[in-house]
């Protein structure tokens, strides 16, 4: 099962989308029962200390665009948020077991041992009951969020500037890998509209609803 990011792929995220898996599994821990109210021990990466390592990455990368010497702090700061990832994702498995509740491990990156065997036929996309855009870090960006899939496939994104109901105005965007992912360059101050949808082996999924947002 796809999760909304995975552990193994985290090493080639670029420092903006790793940095956005943070800050995202942070929101999500910040209302999981294994942290809401918990006494967490020192050890456990909590949702201010993955907020504050994915700040860091994106102040070591741009230091690093600036000074190539500053290079291993960039590498260090990824280092340390990916560990972090790992490890506050470890303590939701645990808590998980401890209360013989496998629902608890929705939203988080964990692979999921299979009671049945999985089948082989690789089934049509469903439309996304999740797709979020938000305002990126910088001026022309914006980070999108879309609900996880089974298998192997890729988010095709697209933008819209005029009337979203004539298709003629779409325009392709961005092809991802990933459910959370970032995208610069755009235009600042001007209103669009976006949409997403899955492609796999079987083919092409419906639409998602469409997204508004006036890009600063």
């Amino acid at each position: 099962m796809s999760e909304p990011f995975d552990i193994t792929g985290l090493k080639d995220l670029s420092d903006g989308d790793l940095a956005l898996c943070g800050e995202t599994l942070a929101d999500h821990l910040e209302e999981h029962p294994a942290y809401k109210g918990q006494n967490i021990p020192i050890c456990i990466p909590g949702p201010g200390n993955l907020r504050e390592e994915a700040h860091d990455v994106k102040q070591a990368s741009n230091a690093a665009r600036q000074d190539p010497s500053k290079e291993p702090f960039r590498l260090e700061k990824r280092d340390k948020i990916i560990n972090s990832i790992k490890f506050s994702c470890q303590y939701v498995v645990m808590y998980a077991t401890h209360t013989n509740d496998p629902s608890q491990l929705d939203g988080v990156p964990v692979n999921r041992q299979q009671k049945a065997p999985r089948s082989t036929t690789v089934k049509l996309p469903k439309k996304f009951n999740k797709f979020k855009v938000s305002h990126g870090d910088r001026s022309g960006g914006v980070k999108m969020y879309v609900n996880s899939w089974e298998g192997k496939a890729s988010v095709d994104v697209q933008i819209c500037y005029a009337n979203p109901a004539q298709e003629e105005s779409w325009q392709a965007l961005k092809m991802s890998h990933y459910c959370h992912f970032t995208v610069d360059g755009l235009e600042p101050a001007r209103r669009a509209y976006f949409r997403a949808r899955l492609i796999n082996d079987a083919g092409v999924g419906p639409w998602s609803e469409v997204v508004e947002l006036i890009i600063i």
